[in-house]
């Protein structure tokens, strides 16, 4: 090994010296190559390709070419000018591409493999409309017809046909290349350029589109649809690749895209422009077809749908919105979508027929609106609901009986199940986009499961002011009751549903910390085309930071059935006694240490029985402190009467409620408050809220002495009491502070030891 490497160390040494001679020279005249543009050709049965084979001859004259392949039954070839030909599969199978000249000189072989199926490869060069269209449904579509296909879309959000040439005349890797194999895998890559992804693949379609806010204008096209063709055209191997124009949909009738004002805001003025534009644009270079996607989503929402394609205004919506554009795609690729059997989950075959026929109609009559006479009432449905039905918002599934919408993406979810496992063909869909999911842990007195309330569909409402739901294929001739809850370990959420069928009501719902309460909407009828609209929005005493709204769970009762709630039977004997703040009085006090601190359940009673009641803070106090008497006249603990709960001014009201008492028995509620060490006026007022009201005042200031009772007191049905604390009228502080140090709950008529 040494010796080798030493003659290699003087063979190099010698190359160096003889390099520096001036009269050396290297002969290079007869390295002649010939290379072909397919290192390997891998093609389906009736597929074509165009190759092409270069010369690297330093010195030397363009040689004439002969191709030919070694079993003329795999494939044939044929010959075209400047050094380019054509290959056809012909059948199954392995074989060797070959390229010569006629004095032998230079030759080039390339592997051949032809997989006996063939295989459709569709290429879209667009944005989140092209999405829309092709990444969902069309693969489905198509292997139910049984075609092979792979599709891919070069995408860029919101990327219109000039940023389209830029990137290509730039050679940018700019894009995102999403793919869909024949197999039905999906695969993603970065960073792609248009130039490797166009010549990299033998694609029967490449597709263009303008962006939407410009789809209906002129310039776009004009300027940058010729060029895109030929700099195509000019990379594709496919030699009868064609070329795709895709039109795009006019928004929604409300939609707030900042581009609808191009069209008047109008949805009509827009898809006439759109239509108009792009049979134009057609003509302005070498389009084999347009896609007439947003043809089919109007003729759609001229059925009993109506204007909810779309999810936010402007993109589809991915149920039924995806799915008519899909399926004008297969339409116009191959034909044959009436009879096409897939049917997507969580369909209807009446639905899916819908967007067959609109898809249909749109490739026969593109630049015309098709009324869908036979869709402009849904699909009758006669079940009549006689046992609740309920569902579950949110990511954390429960088990039957809820139906579980796991997240707003999913659009809707279809044949919802009572109670009783009756399909009652009814369906949910999500009509207005909320901001998403959440999962906080929560639980409820309700008997529901905790995976219920643990979890919601919820909306910030300084950038969603509203969410939308909506309930369709429902009974037309029968009422319902709509139940709401919703539960958040935050403040001020109060939620609003704003209830419409045929008829109207609306509820609203302080979400804050809620282990019980519902809201409640009565009585509504569905609309004529057989859906009741739920809009759900903050409330008008909704004051958090960020406008938060959301919804745990709905039941749907028919109408006059109570809300399947059990309520509590307990009879209250003994009191309860509540501790608020830091210091631990031991029992029978319970204590809640936290002026914001998480529910509590089961209280016990003086004698340590347990009375199923529940309390959480439904709006916060500021803080707590260690302020008041530690001495007093009432047998109170010292633990108990030196610290509080506080709030001021900044926070005018704060609030605990109880759930699961007994709504046929009456309470009393006994409070006291202490601020120990001031002169002014603390004057604290607790109001009491059940099925009726009461309130007392007293002055916190210095207080070791007094109590105010609030008596009389029935719960609401659903068995809650509110009880608000704020500033009294008499209350002289700046501030307005205002304290609870202790509460007490007795039957009515009890009599406390020296209170």
């Amino acid at each position: 090994m040494k010796l080798i490497k030493n003659f290699l160390c003087l063979l190099l040494v010698a190359v160096s010296l003889i390099s520096c001679q001036d009269e050396f020279s290297v002969d290079l005249a007869n390295r002649k190559f010939v290379r072909i543009s397919k290192q390997s050709v891998s093609l389906t049965v009736g597929e074509k390709m165009r190759l092409k084979a270069t010369t690297d001859t330093l010195g030397s004259a363009t040689r004439q070419l002969t191709w030919s392949v070694s079993d003329p039954s795999v494939a044939t070839i044929t010959a075209g000018e400047d050094g380019t030909a054509v290959i056809t599969a012909t059948a199954e199978g392995r074989t060797v591409i070959r390229v010569e000249s006629p004095d032998g000189e230079l030759k080039y072989f390339t592997d051949l493999l032809v997989a006996g199926e063939r295989v459709i490869k569709i290429l879209t060069i667009g944005n989140s409309f092209s999405e829309d269209a092709v990444e969902n449904y069309l693969h489905d579509l198509a292997s139910a017809a049984g075609h092979k296909v792979m599709i891919a879309n070069m995408y860029i959000g919101g990327c219109n046909l000039e940023t389209h040439w830029k990137n290509a005349s730039g050679n940018l890797p700019a894009y995102q290349l999403r793919t869909i194999s024949p197999d039905g895998t999906r695969g993603t890559m970065n960073e792609q350029a248009l130039r490797e992804v166009i010549a990299g693949e033998n694609w029967d379609y490449i597709s263009f589109q303008e962006v939407s806010q410009l789809s209906g204008k002129m310039e776009g096209y004009t300027a940058y649809l010729p060029q895109l063709v030929e700099y195509a055209a000019a990379l594709t191997t496919n030699p009868e690749v064609k070329f795709v124009l895709h039109q795009t949909w006019a928004y929604a009738q409300d939609s707030n895209h900042f581009g609808f004002p191009n069209y008047d805001s109008d949805q009509m003025t827009m898809f006439q422009a759109i239509v108009e534009t792009v049979w134009q644009a057609k003509n302005l270079t070498d389009i084999a077809m347009i896609v007439p996607s947003g043809t089919a989503i109007q003729n759609a929402r001229t059925s009993y749908i109506g204007d909810r394609f779309t999810r936010d205004g402007y993109h589809l919506s991915l149920t039924m919105g995806r799915f008519t554009a899909a399926a004008t795609w297969f339409e116009a690729l191959f034909g044959g979508i009436a009879d096409n059997p897939f049917i997507p989950d969580m369909f209807s075959a009446y639905d899916t027929q819908l967007a067959r026929t609109a898809a249909l109609e749109a490739v026969s009559k593109p630049t015309e609106v098709t009324p869908l006479t036979d869709f402009r009432y849904p699909e009758p449905n006669l079940f009549e609901l006689t046992a609740p039905l309920y569902i579950d918002f949110g990511g954390v599934e429960s088990a039957a009986p809820f139906n579980n919408f796991r997240h707003p993406n999913d659009q809707k979810i279809i044949g919802l199940k009572d109670v009783n496992g009756a399909n009652s063909n009814f369906a949910m869909e999500v009509s207005e986009s909320f901001t998403g999911t959440l999962t906080r842990g929560l639980q409820n007195v309700l008997g529901m499961p905790r995976s219920a309330s643990e979890d919601m569909f919820f909306s910030d409402g300084k950038f969603i002011p509203q969410s939308g739901l909506m309930l369709t294929n429902l009974n037309r001739d029968q009422k319902y009751t709509l139940v709401f809850y919703g539960s958040i370990n935050d403040n001020r959420t109060e939620t609003m549903f704003d209830v419409s069928g045929a008829n109207q009501g609306a509820a609203s719902l302080d979400n804050d910390n809620n282990l019980g309460k519902l809201a409640v909407v009565k009585g509504i009828q569905p609309a004529e085309d057989a859906t009741i609209t739920i809009r759900v929005k903050p409330g008008p005493n909704n004051n958090h930071w960020n406008l938060f709204f959301g919804v745990n769970v709905m039941m749907l009762l028919p109408e006059g059935m109570p809300v399947p709630v059990e309520p509590s039977s307990f009879e209250l004997k003994k009191p309860v006694f509540v501790d608020f703040g830091l210091r631990v009085a031991g029992t029978p006090f319970y204590l809640f240490d936290r002026p914001n601190d998480a529910p509590r359940y089961d209280l016990t009673d003086q004698d340590g029985s347990n009375t199923g009641y529940a309390m959480s803070v439904t709006s916060r106090f500021n803080g707590e402190n260690q302020s008041g008497a530690f001495t007093n006249l009432l047998g109170l603990p010292g633990e108990v009467t030196v610290d509080a709960f506080w709030s001021n001014r900044e926070n005018p009201e704060s609030q605990v409620t109880l759930y699961r008492l007994n709504p046929s028995q009456q309470y009393q509620f006994h409070f006291f408050g202490s601020r120990n060490g001031v002169s002014d006026n603390r004057e604290t007022t607790y109001t009491v809220r059940g099925m009726n009201e009461g309130s007392g005042s007293l002055d916190a200031a210095n207080n070791n002495s007094k109590v105010v009772s609030v008596k009389g007191i029935q719960p609401n049905p659903d068995g809650t009491v509110d009880v608000v604390v704020s500033a009294g009228p008499n209350n002289s502080n700046g501030d307005k502070f205002y304290y609870i140090n202790t509460m007490i709950v007795s039957p009515q008529g009890y009599i406390l030891p020296g209170m």
